[in-house]
């Protein structure tokens, strides 16, 4: 375990044994992919033994950790998450190229730490960005509602929604592709057409990541179900394997979240 890693589940480590010795429920801020890799891996070392994760609705990629009191099971826990829909004002009338980054930046900009935001989920139509919904810690949800007024050079305003909202919006786009194998860096570049040299310098970098657990050896197989997330370029769903061609390659369908 390098240092980075070992600092954030020492911290992690804190947590569970303040919410086993207390018998209380603790959470911690969002954890990043890799975060929740090491909790994960070091699992056995945790008094008391037991987390729960969730970033707000299922298969989110950043989430956060609960440690829980022995008398409480995961539907007794509410998790302190807030959503909150970033509506642009102008997005009827301008085109824009707001991205998931512009989004991100704006709210790091009001002086709020990274550890306190999970995943944003960018709604765009006619290829311009109409809204975000942002999950975050919802001890900063009235600042963010107060001083979130603008994203780039657009005006934006925001309310707080139900996390349903954004499972009615959330956008999954059909891809159909042929591979030669489920090898994970054979299916990445095929649901982000890139090429193998790149997914692999991504998979050295610690950039993949399979059902929030980080993958770093390239001939991993994927099975139908796992939900892969390629930092810097998105995420998808391995829906399932259609068929085989005459030559003995997979036809496979995946889901990209847009």
């Amino acid at each position: 375990m390098d240092k980075e890693s070992s600092l954030a589940f020492r911290h992690l480590l804190d947590l569970a044994g303040a919410a086993y010795n207390k018998n209380i429920n603790i959470f911690s801020d969002f954890l990043s992919v890799r975060e929740v890799a090491v909790l994960k891996r070091q699992a056995a070392d945790l008094p008391g033994g037991r987390f729960f994760l969730f970033g707000g609705i299922d298969n989110a990629e950043r989430v956060m950790a609960c440690f829980p009191a022995s008398y409480y099971e995961r539907e007794d826990i509410k998790f302190p998450i807030s959503c909150i829909e970033i509506g642009v004002k102008s997005a009827k009338f301008e085109q824009n190229s707001l991205t998931h980054r512009d989004f991100l930046g704006a709210i790091l900009g009001l002086g709020i730490d990274r550890k306190l935001i999970g995943d944003i989920y960018l709604i765009t139509e006619n290829n311009k960005a109409v809204k975000a919904f942002i999950f975050c810690n919802e001890k900063i949800e009235e600042f963010l509602l107060r001083e979130m007024v603008q994203v780039g050079r657009h005006q934006v305003s925001c309310i707080a929604v139900s996390a349903d909202k954004v499972l009615a919006v959330r956008q999954i786009e059909d891809k159909f592709g042929t591979v030669s194998s489920l090898r994970l860096d054979v299916v990445i570049g095929e649901a982000f057409n890139l090429s193998r040299s790149k997914v692999k310098d991504l998979i050295d970098k610690e950039k993949v990541a399979v059902n929030s657990a980080v993958v770093l050896q390239g001939h991993y197989q994927v099975t139908p179900g796992d939900i892969i997330s390629v930092r810097g370029f998105g995420k998808f769903i391995f829906y399932e394997i259609l068929g085989y061609t005459k030559k003995g390659k997979i036809q496979i369908h995946l889901g990209k979240y847009c």
